[in-house]
């Protein structure tokens, strides 16, 4: 949500928190009563789409940055052991192929990443496991790497599918985010005068509740409307 549906949002709150404080006064109109029960429902449905937006995207990401630290840490292991078996053999192309530091795959993007596995791995299966085991890295450490490499491959599709979620989400908050406040302005509000006879306390409290503040720019004076 930006900044001023996260204003909104607030409002709504605020104001199903007073209805909930004056259940009695509200059932003196009761279309505004009927009303008020819909638009709760759907600022708690705004609440659980904004959880599950959170919940869908964290999840992947922190699994991903995991793994991708992992595989940062196995490709410049079996990388370097490769290019030291170059060196030792004097074989300069396999090492220049295989060169990669830390400090360059640590900036490397993901995809970048997944093509220096590719390589890597494809040049450690040209190698007898027997050398390359001379060189610090078991056949078991390739095929760990190997696994990773395919995971992560795997995972990349994944994150784009969460991104995607996450887009539909933020549609699916903004529509109600729309709807709420169409119940609001074209209801309620509608009604609440009434309530300035009726109760005049709830009143107050509603019409404070219904003021919206928002800051429009990092240094901007916050912003007060009702909505």
């Amino acid at each position: 949500m930006n900044d001023y549906q996260k204003a909104s949002k607030n409002s709504f709150d605020l104001i199903v928190k007073v209805g909930e404080e004056y259940p009695e006064a509200i059932t003196l109109v009761p279309r505004f009563a009927t009303t008020f029960a819909t638009f709760k429902i759907v600022v708690n449905n705004i609440d659980d789409f904004s959880a599950q937006q959170a919940k869908d995207i964290t999840g992947v990401t922190e699994d991903k940055n995991a793994l991708v630290d992992e595989v940062i840490h196995q490709l410049v292991d079996v990388s370097g052991a490769i290019h030291s078996y170059a060196i030792f053999t004097n074989n300069k192309t396999l090492a220049a192929k295989v060169n990669y530091k830390e400090w360059t795959v640590n900036r490397m993007s993901l995809s970048d990443l997944l093509d220096a596995c590719a390589i890597v791995l494809e040049e450690a299966s040209k190698i007898a496991p027997e050398e390359l085991a001379l060189e610090g890295i078991t056949a078991a450490e390739v095929a760990e790497l190997n696994s990773d490499y395919a995971q992560l491959k795997a995972g990349k599709s994944n994150t784009r599918s969460a991104i995607i979620n996450r887009t539909g989400y933020t549609q699916q908050i903004a529509d109600l985010l729309t709807e709420a406040a169409d119940l609001k302005k074209n209801t309620l509000d509608r009604l609440a005068t009434q309530f300035q006879r009726k109760s005049p306390e709830f009143y107050q409290k509603y019409k404070a509740a219904s003021m919206v503040i928002f800051k429009r720019s990092p240094k901007a004076t916050p912003v007060t409307e009702e909505v």
